[in-house]
Protein backbone atom coordinates (compact mmCIF):
# COMPACT_ATOMS: atom_id res chain seq x y z
CA UNK A 1 0.00 0.00 0.00
CA UNK A 2 0.80 3.44 -0.18
CA UNK A 3 1.77 5.26 2.41
CA UNK A 4 2.36 9.38 2.38
CA UNK A 5 4.37 10.83 4.99
CA UNK A 6 3.80 14.37 5.93
CA UNK A 7 4.70 16.17 9.13
CA UNK A 8 4.36 19.92 10.16
CA UNK A 9 7.99 21.05 10.46
CA UNK A 10 11.11 19.04 8.75
CA UNK A 11 11.89 15.62 10.33
CA UNK A 12 14.25 13.13 9.66
CA UNK A 13 12.29 10.34 8.96
CA UNK A 14 13.11 6.35 9.84
CA UNK A 15 11.17 3.47 8.85
CA UNK A 16 12.87 0.35 10.78
CA UNK A 17 15.51 2.63 11.74
CA UNK A 18 16.50 2.93 8.31
CA UNK A 19 16.87 6.60 6.79
CA UNK A 20 14.11 7.14 4.67
CA UNK A 21 14.71 10.96 4.19
CA UNK A 22 12.97 14.77 5.41
CA UNK A 23 9.78 15.02 5.90
CA UNK A 24 7.70 18.46 5.82
CA UNK A 25 4.81 19.69 4.18
CA UNK A 26 5.63 18.19 0.37
CA UNK A 27 3.92 14.50 0.44
CA UNK A 28 6.61 11.45 0.02
CA UNK A 29 5.14 8.01 0.26
CA UNK A 30 6.21 4.45 0.25
CA UNK A 31 4.88 1.14 -0.74
CA UNK A 32 4.44 -0.78 2.27
CA UNK A 33 2.92 -3.57 3.30
CA UNK A 34 0.40 -2.69 6.96
CA UNK A 35 0.73 -6.42 7.96
CA UNK A 36 4.79 -6.10 8.14
CA UNK A 37 4.81 -4.25 11.33
CA UNK A 38 7.32 -1.32 10.68
CA UNK A 39 8.54 1.06 13.18
CA UNK A 40 7.88 4.58 11.59
CA UNK A 41 9.39 7.73 13.26
CA UNK A 42 9.64 11.77 12.38
CA UNK A 43 12.32 13.09 14.29
CA UNK A 44 12.25 17.02 14.74
CA UNK A 45 15.44 19.56 15.55
CA UNK A 46 14.08 21.19 18.71
CA UNK A 47 11.43 18.45 20.11
CA UNK A 48 10.98 15.22 21.14
CA UNK A 49 10.42 12.28 18.14
CA UNK A 50 6.64 10.61 17.31
CA UNK A 51 7.19 6.50 16.92
CA UNK A 52 4.42 3.91 16.16
CA UNK A 53 4.29 0.82 14.46
CA UNK A 54 2.39 1.01 11.50
CA UNK A 55 -0.10 -1.65 11.46
CA UNK A 56 -3.77 -2.53 10.43
CA UNK A 57 -5.04 -0.70 13.37
CA UNK A 58 -4.13 2.86 11.79
CA UNK A 59 -7.40 2.79 9.87
CA UNK A 60 -9.34 3.08 13.09
CA UNK A 61 -7.10 4.75 15.90
CA UNK A 62 -4.26 7.05 14.71
CA UNK A 63 -0.91 7.38 16.35
CA UNK A 64 -0.55 10.14 18.94
CA UNK A 65 0.50 13.34 17.54
CA UNK A 66 -0.49 12.43 14.26
CA UNK A 67 -3.70 12.74 12.10
CA UNK A 68 -4.81 10.22 9.51
CA UNK A 69 -6.17 10.37 6.38
CA UNK A 70 -7.67 8.21 4.59
CA UNK A 71 -7.34 7.73 0.30
CA UNK A 72 -8.21 6.01 -2.45
CA UNK A 73 -5.91 2.82 -2.43
CA UNK A 74 -3.52 4.99 -0.01
CA UNK A 75 -2.95 6.48 3.64
CA UNK A 76 -1.57 9.49 4.68
CA UNK A 77 0.32 10.23 7.85
CA UNK A 78 0.50 13.92 9.11
CA UNK A 79 2.78 14.01 11.89
CA UNK A 80 2.61 17.40 13.79
CA UNK A 81 2.14 17.73 17.84
CA UNK A 82 5.87 17.06 18.89
CA UNK A 83 6.87 16.33 22.56
CA UNK A 84 8.27 19.52 23.40
CA UNK A 85 11.55 19.42 25.38
CA UNK A 86 12.64 20.59 28.66
CA UNK A 87 13.97 24.27 28.16
CA UNK A 88 14.19 27.65 29.72
CA UNK A 89 10.98 29.93 29.02
CA UNK A 90 11.94 32.86 27.15
CA UNK A 91 9.83 35.51 25.74
CA UNK A 92 9.36 35.83 22.24
CA UNK A 93 7.77 39.53 22.32
CA UNK A 94 4.74 41.47 24.75
CA UNK A 95 2.36 44.45 24.41
CA UNK A 96 0.15 45.96 27.01
CA UNK A 97 -3.12 46.87 25.04
CA UNK A 98 -5.50 49.07 27.82
CA UNK A 99 -5.61 46.61 30.82
CA UNK A 100 -4.54 43.47 29.11
CA UNK A 101 -1.21 42.13 28.72
CA UNK A 102 -0.18 40.00 25.73
CA UNK A 103 2.46 37.29 26.08
CA UNK A 104 4.39 34.99 23.30
CA UNK A 105 6.66 33.10 24.79
CA UNK A 106 8.54 29.80 24.50
CA UNK A 107 8.84 26.72 26.82
CA UNK A 108 9.25 24.35 24.88
CA UNK A 109 6.26 25.05 22.95
CA UNK A 110 5.58 28.34 21.84
CA UNK A 111 2.84 29.73 23.50
CA UNK A 112 0.51 32.76 24.09
CA UNK A 113 -0.70 34.43 27.19
CA UNK A 114 -3.56 37.04 28.18
CA UNK A 115 -3.88 38.73 31.33
CA UNK A 116 -6.81 40.85 31.82
CA UNK A 117 -7.96 42.34 35.55
CA UNK A 118 -10.25 39.35 35.62
CA UNK A 119 -9.32 36.03 34.23
CA UNK A 120 -5.61 34.66 32.86
CA UNK A 121 -5.49 32.33 29.66
CA UNK A 122 -2.36 30.40 28.24
CA UNK A 123 -2.65 28.59 25.03
CA UNK A 124 -0.56 27.26 22.77
CA UNK A 125 1.02 28.53 19.07
CA UNK A 126 2.14 26.52 15.73
CA UNK A 127 5.70 27.11 15.76
CA UNK A 128 5.91 29.66 12.99
CA UNK A 129 4.89 32.29 16.69
CA UNK A 130 9.09 31.57 17.13
CA UNK A 131 8.46 34.97 15.70
CA UNK A 132 5.71 37.26 16.31
CA UNK A 133 4.09 40.53 16.38
CA UNK A 134 1.09 41.69 18.57
CA UNK A 135 -1.26 44.36 17.79
CA UNK A 136 -4.95 44.95 18.37
CA UNK A 137 -7.64 45.71 16.08
CA UNK A 138 -10.82 46.61 16.80
CA UNK A 139 -11.60 44.43 19.84
CA UNK A 140 -9.51 41.56 19.01
CA UNK A 141 -5.83 40.30 19.26
CA UNK A 142 -3.72 39.86 16.25
CA UNK A 143 -0.91 38.00 16.08
CA UNK A 144 1.18 37.57 12.96
CA UNK A 145 4.03 35.27 12.29
CA UNK A 146 6.11 35.32 8.77
CA UNK A 147 3.45 32.87 7.54
CA UNK A 148 0.63 32.44 10.16
CA UNK A 149 -2.00 34.47 11.63
CA UNK A 150 -4.37 33.87 14.16
CA UNK A 151 -6.73 36.14 16.24
CA UNK A 152 -7.55 36.00 19.57
CA UNK A 153 -10.78 37.50 21.53
CA UNK A 154 -10.71 39.21 24.63
CA UNK A 155 -11.89 36.41 26.75
CA UNK A 156 -8.93 34.32 25.47
CA UNK A 157 -10.80 32.55 22.21
CA UNK A 158 -8.73 31.89 19.22
CA UNK A 159 -11.07 32.76 16.67
CA UNK A 160 -8.81 32.49 13.99
CA UNK A 161 -5.61 30.35 12.66
CA UNK A 162 -4.31 30.18 9.01
CA UNK A 163 -1.79 30.63 6.92
CA UNK A 164 -1.67 33.67 5.46
CA UNK A 165 0.09 35.69 2.42
CA UNK A 166 -1.19 38.93 3.28
CA UNK A 167 -4.59 40.40 5.35
CA UNK A 168 -6.23 43.56 6.40
CA UNK A 169 -9.09 44.30 8.21
CA UNK A 170 -11.72 47.26 8.19
CA UNK A 171 -14.26 47.19 11.92
CA UNK A 172 -14.64 43.44 12.66
CA UNK A 173 -14.05 42.26 8.53
CA UNK A 174 -11.34 40.88 7.55
CA UNK A 175 -9.78 39.84 4.22
CA UNK A 176 -6.82 37.67 3.52
CA UNK A 177 -5.38 35.80 0.74
CA UNK A 178 -4.32 32.35 1.50
CA UNK A 179 -2.04 29.93 0.10
CA UNK A 180 -3.35 26.84 -1.34
CA UNK A 181 -1.23 23.51 -1.05
CA UNK A 182 -0.64 22.51 -4.35
CA UNK A 183 1.70 22.54 -7.25
CA UNK A 184 -0.14 25.41 -9.28
CA UNK A 185 -0.01 27.97 -6.86
CA UNK A 186 -3.66 28.88 -6.29
CA UNK A 187 -4.37 30.77 -3.57
CA UNK A 188 -8.19 31.92 -1.75
CA UNK A 189 -9.24 35.40 -1.79
CA UNK A 190 -11.04 35.51 1.31
CA UNK A 191 -13.62 37.32 3.66
CA UNK A 192 -14.33 36.72 7.56
CA UNK A 193 -17.09 38.38 9.50
CA UNK A 194 -14.96 38.65 13.38
CA UNK A 195 -17.60 38.12 16.41
CA UNK A 196 -16.87 36.64 19.68
CA UNK A 197 -18.20 33.37 18.39
CA UNK A 198 -16.02 32.80 15.59
CA UNK A 199 -15.09 33.66 12.57
CA UNK A 200 -17.65 33.32 9.88
CA UNK A 201 -16.62 32.81 5.93
CA UNK A 202 -18.54 35.11 3.96
CA UNK A 203 -17.02 35.53 0.97
CA UNK A 204 -13.61 33.64 -1.20
CA UNK A 205 -12.38 34.06 -4.36
CA UNK A 206 -10.08 31.41 -5.95
CA UNK A 207 -6.77 32.58 -8.10
CA UNK A 208 -4.17 30.35 -9.77
CA UNK A 209 -0.99 32.28 -11.13
CA UNK A 210 -0.13 29.37 -13.36
CA UNK A 211 -2.57 28.65 -16.26
CA UNK A 212 -4.31 30.41 -19.02
CA UNK A 213 -7.59 28.61 -18.51
CA UNK A 214 -7.98 29.46 -14.77
CA UNK A 215 -11.48 30.65 -14.17
CA UNK A 216 -12.26 27.07 -15.92
CA UNK A 217 -9.86 25.24 -13.74
CA UNK A 218 -11.49 26.25 -10.66
CA UNK A 219 -15.25 26.32 -11.24
CA UNK A 220 -15.02 22.50 -9.13
CA UNK A 221 -13.26 23.72 -6.39
CA UNK A 222 -15.31 26.56 -6.05
CA UNK A 223 -18.40 24.69 -5.99
CA UNK A 224 -17.42 22.25 -3.49
CA UNK A 225 -16.32 25.04 -1.29
CA UNK A 226 -19.28 27.11 -1.81
CA UNK A 227 -21.54 24.32 -0.30
CA UNK A 228 -19.14 24.07 2.49
CA UNK A 229 -19.87 27.78 3.61
CA UNK A 230 -23.20 28.02 2.71
CA UNK A 231 -22.71 30.66 -0.51
CA UNK A 232 -24.92 30.24 -3.68
CA UNK A 233 -23.70 27.39 -5.94
CA UNK A 234 -27.04 26.85 -7.93
CA UNK A 235 -25.88 29.55 -10.27
CA UNK A 236 -22.36 27.03 -11.16
CA UNK A 237 -25.07 24.00 -12.03
CA UNK A 238 -26.21 23.97 -15.60
CA UNK A 239 -29.89 23.95 -16.29
CA UNK A 240 -30.52 20.23 -16.50
CA UNK A 241 -29.07 20.04 -13.13
CA UNK A 242 -30.67 22.77 -11.54
CA UNK A 243 -33.94 20.94 -10.43
CA UNK A 244 -31.02 18.74 -8.31
CA UNK A 245 -29.28 21.94 -6.43
CA UNK A 246 -31.12 21.51 -3.22
CA UNK A 247 -30.23 17.50 -2.88
CA UNK A 248 -26.78 18.16 -3.80
CA UNK A 249 -25.44 18.96 -0.09
CA UNK A 250 -27.50 15.48 1.12
CA UNK A 251 -25.37 13.79 -1.88
CA UNK A 252 -22.09 14.88 -0.79
CA UNK A 253 -22.36 14.80 3.16
CA UNK A 254 -20.54 16.34 5.32
CA UNK A 255 -16.79 17.19 4.75
CA UNK A 256 -14.49 19.96 6.35
CA UNK A 257 -12.17 21.01 3.31
CA UNK A 258 -11.87 20.21 -0.48
CA UNK A 259 -8.23 19.29 -1.40
CA UNK A 260 -6.67 19.09 -4.93
CA UNK A 261 -5.72 16.44 -7.14
CA UNK A 262 -3.75 16.20 -10.25
CA UNK A 263 -6.65 16.54 -12.51
CA UNK A 264 -8.52 19.78 -11.90
CA UNK A 265 -12.08 18.44 -12.36
CA UNK A 266 -11.26 15.33 -9.96
CA UNK A 267 -11.32 16.97 -6.23
CA UNK A 268 -11.20 15.24 -2.65
CA UNK A 269 -13.59 16.10 0.22
CA UNK A 270 -12.00 15.65 3.62
CA UNK A 271 -14.69 13.52 5.89
CA UNK A 272 -14.27 13.05 9.69
CA UNK A 273 -14.29 9.34 11.13
CA UNK A 274 -13.26 10.22 14.58
CA UNK A 275 -11.15 12.05 16.28
CA UNK A 276 -7.47 12.62 14.06
CA UNK A 277 -9.02 10.41 11.55
CA UNK A 278 -10.16 11.26 7.69
CA UNK A 279 -11.10 10.07 4.70
CA UNK A 280 -10.92 11.27 2.10
CA UNK A 281 -13.73 10.85 -0.82
CA UNK A 282 -13.67 11.86 -4.35
CA UNK A 283 -16.11 13.41 -7.08
CA UNK A 284 -15.72 14.35 -10.60
CA UNK A 285 -16.77 17.05 -11.97
CA UNK A 286 -17.67 17.81 -15.58
CA UNK A 287 -18.13 21.24 -17.47
CA UNK A 288 -19.43 22.65 -20.51
CA UNK A 289 -19.60 25.86 -21.85
CA UNK A 290 -18.82 27.08 -18.06
CA UNK A 291 -21.01 25.38 -15.73
CA UNK A 292 -21.11 22.08 -13.93
CA UNK A 293 -22.81 19.31 -15.89
CA UNK A 294 -22.40 16.13 -13.63
CA UNK A 295 -20.84 15.43 -10.20
CA UNK A 296 -20.17 12.10 -9.71
CA UNK A 297 -17.71 9.75 -7.52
Amino acid sequence: MKIYFLSSTPCALTINGAYFGVSDLFDRHAELSLKDNVFVQFTPENALPIGFFLTENIRFSPPEGCDVYLLSGAIAIYAHDFPKKCAPLTIITQARFEKSLLTVFQQGSVQFSLETEKNFFVATLPPSFEKCELEKRSDFYFLRSPTQLAIYTQSGECIFLENVLEYETKETELSAILPLSDSKRRQADCKWELTEDGAKLTQFTLQQVDCENANAELLPYAFFESILIGADYAQMLSDELQPSAEKMKEYLGEYESVVFTENPNRLGLVKKKAERLFEVSYYTVSVENGKITDVSP
